[in-house]
């Protein structure tokens, strides 16, 4: 029993289903085999034991999963049971592996078995090793899958609550102009539902939404539902105020004006308390991927020096185990990032370039294909052409042949704004451009792709092979994006002030299109431009909000695009619109300041990445210099005196093989660690690749200067 129902007081009905009997059901035995035969034996189990369950049942009810316990649980063993199948299998592939390399006969029984029964048990010591490798495998991928599945319901209500903790001051934002406008609060809430603008804020609303229109539910009620199912904190405790306001009857718009700035300040904290996150990952990186592999390199040399064969694991260290960790780690930091930068994710009424690539690319196609059809058909006399869709009309042919045309020409028109608004496009030209530069460099014999080339000329091999093309494909990849980002950065930078200027001209009573005018002569570059535009529509056509849709759809910058949404929301019921600027103005400050904290607190732990990095290349120079050079030089084979006199293992150390090796793994790290920097400063790799050339640029000219 709840606290509300032990006062008399009957809980909704969608919050009844979150609680479960803390006992398991008792069912005859004819019950329970009638659960059976319609479930399952392994889901009626589940069914009957509900109350050790409730926690995973909240999760995926947060989660918004969209299935209960007792079929996602089932749908774990079954999973559960294939991994321990594929497990089993590959614990019997490497038991094998290790049975033909005589790894598992080496091994010796305890000394607590009698010399008679380790006799006994000698000839079965191989079948049963590898049997119980192939188990032990299979049960820990089989578990292992269980138990990741019974837990990640878990970490999505957490990463969504987060979610909603950061952009529910927005939220509040944009309610508080719809509500200064006169708006109903009912209305409001239906219009942040369906502005998908908000993330998981709308999703929540759009679940009061539902919840009022399917269920017959009324206001107040479906906000106490979503209050006790939320996965945020903070949108849990923002609802019970709102629900005090509402039943004492308050002044619902004062309150959210209130709100705004409050949780604006959490999410302050919270953002905080992710760049001590991201800081302690930093840290770990230098640790884990810095001095670890300095560590090992040291230790596996110094096994080689005393004759031991290392080389397997060297190569699995350079080439796999380390970059295949940064990967993962680079991979973490994105799933940790997710939930602080939402708010930059475009929305379904956002267009891309991309959209309108293979928009233009669809219809051409059409065309192409139409009159590819219409062709044959005149050449066979099979009968009348058809278009798509039946039209035949000869000028509804001309008219699509000129539009496709005509879309093609206005998409190619600047073809650096294009790249500049999509950098990855760059690949198109620069990969096939890569491959025909190392077929050229193979066939001026600048560099051979070989192994004996490798190791003979490890430095001249590497920066042909490897370095010219990764530097071909990523630099216009790394200049576009700069670009890209330069621009969104000035955009942000200088939109509110223009806001904070339109505001104040608009209160002295002047009109929006002659305040646009004013405040674009006083700004500068492609602001000042669209701004004009803005003006000239607005002018042209009579209509406002078409025409703020249609500048944020041109400016391309999702959190500004989100700003003049609220404007144009907000100025369809609001005949104040100096204060649905200022509003605007400062929901578009906020934004910008919190983007701002984040790359100047990460300052400080990129310069610690960087430097990781030179310690690391420092170390490999050293050693390469230190140990590798005088070591090559006591190898030659003057004479065989010289030769025999050599410390034991040091005339079989593989010298050129540790070269490679030492400018890879130097290669290797520079990307790593330049790319993590660009993840921790911007939340993109491909901020990183500045810092990620630099340093392999750094690193081949320290390998060719030692």
């Amino acid at each position: 029993m709840t606290a509300d129902s032990e006062m008399g007081m009957p809980l909704p009905d969608y919050e009844v289903e979150q609680y479960f009997p803390r006992e398991a059901i008792q069912e005859s035995p004819e019950e329970v085999r009638q659960l059976r035969e319609r479930y399952g034996y392994i889901r009626t189990y589940f069914k009957r034991h509900p109350a050790a369950h409730r926690d995973l049942q909240r999760w995926l009810n947060q989660g918004r999963v969209g299935t209960t316990y007792d079929v996602y649980l089932t749908e774990s063993v079954k999973l559960a049971a294939i991994a321990a199948l594929g497990g089993g299998l590959v614990g019997a592939l490497v038991a094998f592996v290790f049975a033909q390399l005589g790894v598992l006969a080496g091994l010796s029984l305890p000394a607590l078995v009698s010399p008679g029964l380790a006799e006994t048990l000698r000839p079965l010591k191989v079948p049963a090793l590898g049997f119980l490798l192939a188990l032990l495998v299979g049960s820990m991928l089989g578990v292992g899958t269980y138990y990741v599945r019974y837990y990640l319901p878990k970490s999505r209500a957490t990463m969504r609550g987060r979610n909603i903790d950061i952009l529910l001051p927005h939220a509040i934002v944009y309610m508080y102009a719809l509500s200064h406008g006169g708006m109903s609060f009912l209305e409001v809430i239906r219009a942040v539902a369906e502005a998908d603008d908000y993330g998981e804020v709308s999703g929540e609303f759009e679940m009061i939404i539902r919840d009022m229109d399917l269920f017959g539910n009324d206001l107040f009620t479906a906000l106490r539902n979503s209050r006790n199912l939320t996965s945020s904190l903070n949108f849990e405790q923002f609802l019970d105020d709102l629900l005090s306001v509402i039943d004492s009857g308050g002044d619902v718009t004062a309150f959210l004006d209130r709100e705004s700035s409050t949780y604006l300040e959490e999410a302050r904290e919270e953002q905080e308390e992710f760049i001590e996150t991201l800081s302690m990952l930093s840290e770990v990186f230098v640790a884990v991927f810095v001095a670890a592999p300095l560590l090992l390199i040291v230790t596996l040399m110094v096994i080689s020096f005393l004759g031991g064969n290392t080389l397997v694991q060297l190569y699995a260290l350079s080439y796999l185990v380390f970059p295949l960790g940064m990967a993962i780690f680079l991979l973490l930091i994105d799933v940790l990032s997710a939930p602080y930068t939402q708010d930059t994710v475009r929305t379904k009424d956002d267009t891309t370039v991309l959209d309108e690539i293979q928009t233009v690319l669809t219809d051409a196609y059409i065309v192409a294909k139409h009159e590819l059809q219409r062709a044959r058909e005149e050449r066979w006399g099979d009968g009348d052409v058809a278009a798509d869709g039946g039209i035949a009309d000869a000028r509804m042919d001309d008219y699509r042949r000129t539009m496709v045309v005509h879309n093609l020409v206005d998409l190619l028109d600047d073809p650096l704004e294009l790249l500049k608004q999509q950098p990855y496009l760059t690949m198109l030209a620069t990969v096939p451009a890569a491959i025909a530069a190392l077929g050229a460099i193979v066939v001026l014999g600048l560099a051979s792709p070989t192994l004996d080339a490798m190791f003979a000329d490890p430095y001249g091999t590497t920066l042909w092979l490897v370095a010219v093309p990764f530097a071909i494909v990523t630099v216009p990849l790394m200049v576009f994006h700069e670009m890209r980002r330069h621009y969104e950065q000035s955009l942000e930078r200088r939109f509110p002030d223009t806001l904070n200027l339109l505001s104040s001209a608009n209160q002295m009573g002047i009109p929006l299109t002659e305040s646009l005018a004013l405040v674009s002569r006083w700004s500068s570059g492609a602001l000042a431009s669209e701004l004009k535009t803005l003006r000239n529509d607005i002018t042209w056509n009579h209509d406002t909000n078409k025409a703020l849709m249609a500048f944020a759809a041109r400016l391309r910058v999702p959190q500004l695009s989100r700003v003049i949404r609220l404007i144009a929301s907000g100025g369809r019921t609001s005949g104040d619109l100096s204060r649905i600027l200022s509003v605007a103005a400062e929901d578009t400050r906020n934004r910008y300041k919190l983007e701002k904290s984040r790359r100047r607190a990460m300052g400080s732990y990129i310069a610690i990445v960087v430097i990781g990095y030179f310690v690391y290349l420092f170390v490999i120079l050293m050693l390469g210099a230190s140990y590798l050079a005088p070591l090559a030089e006591l190898s030659l084979p003057e004479t065989a005196a010289g030769a025999s006199s050599l410390p034991m293992g040091i005339s079989s150390v593989p010298i050129d093989r540790y070269n490679v090796v030492f400018l890879h793994s130097s290669l290797i790290q520079a990307i790593g660690s330049g790319l993590l920097a660009g993840k921790l400063a911007d939340n993109s790799a491909l901020s990183g690749l500045k810092y990620a050339l630099g340093l392999a640029a750094v690193c081949l000219v320290a390998f060719a200067l030692v």
